[in-house]
């Protein structure tokens, strides 16, 4: 046979079997597409030239290997349905004649065909969308628009060294389905069903257990950063408890509707319970899939919400100044102290001139953070390089009442082994407090006005504490110094500077850059110098680049669900087409058939999102705490977001029932 024939019969095969390719095509489509614009995206020299921009590509480069492994995954995963399909009629070919080396050539031609469209079509439909996206983003940045058209040939070339070796992959696997398997098999592959599986009592009861201990992490857990591990755990159980309860615990349930004859051996219960019990294990693995990726979608979109709602606000609220300067002090910390409130506020004035703005107002006020580990009535300073691995670590910022006093307008008073602490996640409950040489009485003070953004000791967990005076803090550096070395924090000054109300972004932006320059030209150890400007110019950069890559993930999975119902849809109505024309024959209307059909493919179909609801629900205290690392100050409006997301996706997912299931009903009833 010629060349021309296999590569006729491959394309006849295709056009052929359209219902199940077309999806398949359309989504290999997408990810080529998606892939390459965020690939293009991590290298474009226009936005690396941005304020911030940097920090977004960064963040894309990071986002292109997570959708890389999600793309590899799912292209595996739907293939795998289209081979199911096409058992059959690999099987009738070798009945006729051929031999595997001639379907393997069809395969090849195949997946050639599938590949080559896929590939040129996404790069095309990627770099027409490209330049929309670097709109979008700029525009997210406020950032100047930049006209013209620019193409990424690396991007290309890294697309099509991804998507051809992913193609080559499945091809590979095709191939060796089809040799390890004979003519019988492959006749008989689209329709192997699962023998009846047995109620598991201990995997549905482990799955139970797993389940909610995920749950009892996900609500328990305090500090998400500090506890990572236990982050990733909870995450872990709850999509392991999912796979347990889907595929032994539904079973074990049918088991029991089985056994109860009062309910079992009536026609509107029957046919569904022994059809879904009869495939129930290869049904639940398929619809665990879609919980899970459901679940991923809707915090996804929770997120992403979430951020482009709230960012200016964030900014405001994370940056209230117009600019801040942090300086490490040495020597005598008063002495230190004065010295450098002096020169930064004679710097201050300057920049202010010299950019022709005004100042409003300038505070000062002095502080030493340190590391330690909550134990009961004393905080414990881990030694050496032991802190980047310690578990339960909080932050501890000390400030003495003087600089307290004159930085809030509060009127603090303090013996000298007197302290006031208050917990930015939870109040200290002992009554005296032991740090390294120190020790102290402890009162609450509930209501302690901040002296620098609760934002960062919230993701870690922290507690503010007011000490007598600043010998204390410089006692408490030297012997921190002396267990963690270079890791030790020093005592520094924080400058907070505003400008007269009204000033615009430009003056300001001058203003910043004219103070930094002075400060450059100091011998002063300036840890931080950053104005509200360019702070938040890094900030919106850093949403639009986890925006933009949770965007792009949530769409990745929206795909894959939808696809995976359509081909869990379309498999099991052909696997069921021959079972219902039995039930025509021995007696049961079209009616009755209709309802049955509906009450299986209702319970099986809604079951996955119903479960995801409620994984949402139990992780909700979780993603809410973890939105912090995002920097979402606004953390109570994410629940509005979360429901709004949740039922935004109950619409999508209704919407895919009612146009798989008339699918569903046409094969069934053919």
């Amino acid at each position: 046979m010629s060349k021309g024939f296999y590569l006729k019969m491959a394309a006849d095969n295709i056009r052929k079997n359209s219902k199940v390719y077309v999806p398949f095509l359309i989504s290999c489509i997408c990810t080529v597409m998606m892939s390459y614009i965020v690939r293009a995206l991590s290298i474009n020299s226009g936005l690396s030239e941005i304020p911030g921009g940097n920090n977004m590509q960064m963040i894309l480069s990071m986002g292109y290997v997570v959708i890389s492994i999600f793309s590899a995954i799912f292209l595996f995963y739907t293939n795998s349905f289209l081979m199911k399909r096409r058992k059959r009629e690999f099987g009738v070919y070798s009945i006729l004649g051929m031999e595997k080396k001639h379907i393997t050539k069809v395969i090849f031609y195949e997946t050639l065909y599938i590949a080559a469209v896929s590939i040129f079509a996404g790069l095309i439909t990627g770099v027409i969308f490209d330049k929309l996206c670097i709109l979008i983003i700029r525009r997210m940045m406020e950032a100047p628009v930049a006209l013209g058209f620019e193409l990424s040939p690396v991007a290309m070339v890294w697309s099509l060294a991804l998507f051809g070796g992913i193609f080559l992959l499945i091809l590979l696997g095709n191939i060796r389905q089809v040799r390890l398997s004979n003519p019988i098999e492959l006749l008989k592959g689209g329709n192997v069903g699962e023998k009846e599986p047995k109620a598991k009592w201990f995997m549905a009861v482990l799955g139970i257990l797993v389940t909610g201990a995920g749950y009892y992490l996900a609500l328990t857990i305090q500090s998400p950063l500090a506890l990572i591990q236990l982050v990733f755990l909870a995450v872990l159980l709850v999509i392991l408890g999912t796979y347990l309860l889907f595929t032994t615990g539904s079973i074990t349930t049918l088991k029991i509707l089985k056994n109860n004859k009062k309910y079992y051996y009536r026609t509107k219960n029957f046919i569904p319970v022994s059809g879904m019990l009869y495939r129930m294990k290869k049904n639940a693995v398929g619809l665990a899939n879609i919980c899970v990726m459901s679940v991923g979608v809707i915090l996804l979109l929770s997120i992403s919400i979430s951020l482009y709602v709230t960012t200016e606000n964030s900014i405001n609220d994370l940056y209230p100044n117009s600019a801040r300067i942090q300086i490490n002090l040495a020597g005598n910390i008063r002495d230190a102290e004065n010295q450098v409130k002096a020169e930064t506020l004679q710097m201050a004035e300057s920049a202010a001139e010299e950019a022709r703005v005004s100042l409003d107002k300038t505070a000062f006020y002095t502080s030493l953070s340190i590391p330690a580990v909550p134990a009961k009535e004393r905080f414990t300073v881990v030694s050496g390089d032991a802190v980047a691995m310690t578990r339960g670590l909080v932050t501890l910022y000390f400030i003495d009442q003087e600089n307290y006093n004159g930085l809030t307008g509060d009127h603090v008073s303090l013996n000298a082994d007197e302290v006031y602490i208050h917990g930015t996640e939870k109040e200290y409950e002992e009554k005296s407090l032991s740090i390294m040489d120190e020790q102290f009485h402890a009162s609450v003070m509930e209501e302690m006005k901040e002296f620098m953004g609760e934002t960062a000791t919230v993701i870690g967990g922290g507690y503010y504490i007011i000490v007598n005076n600043a010998d204390i803090l410089q006692r408490l550096e030297q012997q921190q110094k002396a267990l963690l070395g270079g890791y030790a924090d020093r005592i520094s000054t924080t400058v907070l500077i505003d400008l007269e109300k009204g000033t615009g972004k430009d003056h300001e932006k001058t203003f910043g850059t004219i103070l930094e320059s002075k400060l450059k030209d100091t011998d002063m150890e300036v840890t931080i110098s950053e104005t509200r400007v360019s702070a938040g110019d890094k900030f919106r950069a850093f949403r639009a680049g986890v925006l933009f890559v949770g965007l792009y993930l949530g769409i990745l999975l929206l795909m894959a669900t939808v696809l995976i119902i359509y081909y869990k849809q379309i498999s099991e109505a052909y696997d069921d087409k021959d079972r219902y024309g039995i039930m025509r024959k021995v007696g049961l209307n079209q009616k009755e058939i209709k309802k049955s059909i509906r009450s299986q493919i209702l319970t099986v179909f809604f079951l996955p999102l119903v479960t995801a609801g409620v994984h949402v629900a139990f992780t909700f205290s979780l993603m809410k705490k973890l939105m912090v690392l995002v920097l979402l100050n606004d953390v109570n409006l994410f629940l509005i977001y979360a429901v709004a997301s949740y039922a935004l996706f109950a619409i999508v997912y209704a919407i895919i029932y009612t146009v798989t299931a008339r699918t569903y009903y046409k094969i069934v009833s053919a």
